[in-house]
């Protein structure tokens, strides 16, 4: 018998599911259910993973961004859908590649060593500033209906 074959698509998930699972462990220990496929993504770039709320089953808690960019967790306490995660995502990278700029090492990112954070500033603004770009493209989202301002 042969082996199924796998997908670029499907291996490019799995990969990234294995680095959602090893961000939310670091940055959220409680948790719920992991999505089984990103809610959103481009390959190779990036994908936005759901991850269920250890407090409210069935709620999305978290979401993860993973890809070609560092791997991130953000609450979804007002993050509805993944294009509104994308916006924060991207908001929040640009104000953490500024504060690294001045010195400030914001706490998501205090696990890795002073010699990396110069040139994570610099991936962040221009990772965050990509984001806020990907959110604000109507192209990007064809079946959002309820796009956030």
């Amino acid at each position: 018998m042969s082996e199924p074959t796998v997908s670029p698509e499907e291996a490019w998930c799995a990969e990234r599911a294995a680095d959602v699972a090893a961000c939310i462990a670091r940055l959220a220990p409680e948790h719920g259910r992991i999505g089984e496929r990103p809610a959103w993504f481009a390959m190779p770039y990036a994908g936005l993973w759901a991850v269920e709320s250890a407090h409210r089953p069935e709620w999305i808690g978290w979401w993860v961004i993973a890809g070609d960019l560092p791997a991130d967790a953000l609450p979804a306490h007002d993050l509805a859908a993944p294009r509104d995660a994308m916006r924060a995502f991207g908001k929040r990278w640009v104000l953490h590649g500024e504060q690294l700029d001045r010195g400030d090492v914001p706490p998501a990112w205090a696990h890795l060593p002073d010699d990396a954070l110069p040139k994570l500033a610099a991936t962040l603004k221009r990772r965050g500033t990509a984001l806020l770009a990907w959110a604000d493209d109507e192209g990007s989202w064809p079946d959002d209906t309820a796009a956030v301002d």
